[in-house]
């Protein structure tokens, strides 16, 4: 989740005018890495979700972290997109910086709500119902 979190971070930094010094070609050697991680975090969630499936799908910030996580990776989608075809004055797009600045807020959520998902359940076992 590092892996991920971060490369997103320091793009949306980029993105959003710090550090502008910084060439945008190279940032987007990152994303192999980025998407790897990417497929490491669903199979390990996957896991998670196996093990203690009523944790899970009985507790709403589950939901909320699922629905920012996949928000936070279609943006980063699109700034993949954007940095291969971008040059320097590209950056300055309205809309680029207002997704970098909703990037940071959709990936603090979806940290919030993994750290919160351990206690906030009311729910462990299925077999409690049974």
């Amino acid at each position: 989740m590092g892996f991920v979190v971060g490369i997103n971070i320091a793009i949306s930094l980029r993105l959003t005018g710090f550090a502008a010094s910084i060439p945008l070609a190279p940032l987007r050697k990152f994303y192999p890495l980025h998407w790897w991680c990417v497929g490491l975090i669903v199979l390990s969630g996957i896991g998670l979700l196996l093990a203690y499936p009523a944790k899970a799908l009985t507790n709403p910030v589950f939901y909320v972290k699922l629905l920012a996580l996949t928000m936070a990776l279609l943006i980063s989608r699109y700034f993949q997109n954007f940095l291969a075809q971008a040059d320097t004055a590209a950056t300055h797009n309205r809309l680029i910086v207002k997704l970098a600045f909703l990037t940071f807020l959709l990936w603090i959520i979806t940290i919030t709500g993994g750290r919160f998902l351990a206690y906030t359940n009311s729910v462990l076992l299925a077999s409690r119902f049974f």
